[in-house]
């Protein structure tokens, strides 16, 4: 397999992921609907891509275990905790540290889902570095479908704030449900 075959693969497994990772878009839209500036959603999208890359690389190098049952919950928990916290804090302007210790917990989700495809050895770094490209396509195209949509919502301050409130509502439920799920509670 030459270089650029590894390249496009591994873009494409990390798009793949990421849009077919529901833990992880509600988790991104829980985050995206705080947002009242782009460059605070720039934070927080940096934060979140340096904190995964960080536990992806360790974890594919071996350096960091990977216990997928607890880690699944673990994701599941930080929906919920800022689904929550999206109730009560009035300023989000450090909400990048908070996404920066989540994404720590979300790139192990990542390393546990492309364990079972694998890193190429050959091109180790080039199949990390691409899968992470991937990510950060995928979480982009997002933010570029949801940026407009929230803007012009913001813009109607009464209808931001029952979307905002029931839709951190429905993150909250889904994310206790998959937090029930992942860890074998539910019947």
């Amino acid at each position: 397999m030459d270089l650029m075959t590894v390249v496009f693969m591994y873009i494409n497994l990390g798009l793949e992921h990421i849009l077919s990772g529901y833990d992880h878009l509600l988790f991104l839209l829980a985050l995206l609907i705080a947002a009242e500036r782009f460059t605070a959603i720039l934070k927080i999208i940096t934060a979140f891509t340096i904190a995964h890359s960080i536990t992806l690389c360790l974890a594919a190098l071996g350096l960091v275990p990977v216990y997928p049952k607890w880690i699944e919950a673990g994701i599941a928990l930080t929906i919920c905790y800022v689904a929550v916290e999206n109730f009560f804090v009035k300023s989000f302007h450090w909400r990048w540290i908070l996404t920066f210790v989540f994404g720590l917990i979300h790139g192990l989700g990542f390393a546990s889902a492309i364990s079972e495809i694998g890193f190429h050895q050959s091109y180790l770094v080039t199949s990390l570095i691409s899968f992470n490209v991937g990510i950060e396509l995928g979480q982009l195209g997002i933010v570029a479908i949801l940026l407009p949509l929230f803007v012009q919502l913001r813009r109607r301050k009464p209808v931001y704030a029952w979307f905002f409130r029931g839709t951190s509502a429905c993150i909250f439920v889904i994310g206790l449900y998959w937090l029930i799920q992942r860890l074998g509670w539910a019947a």
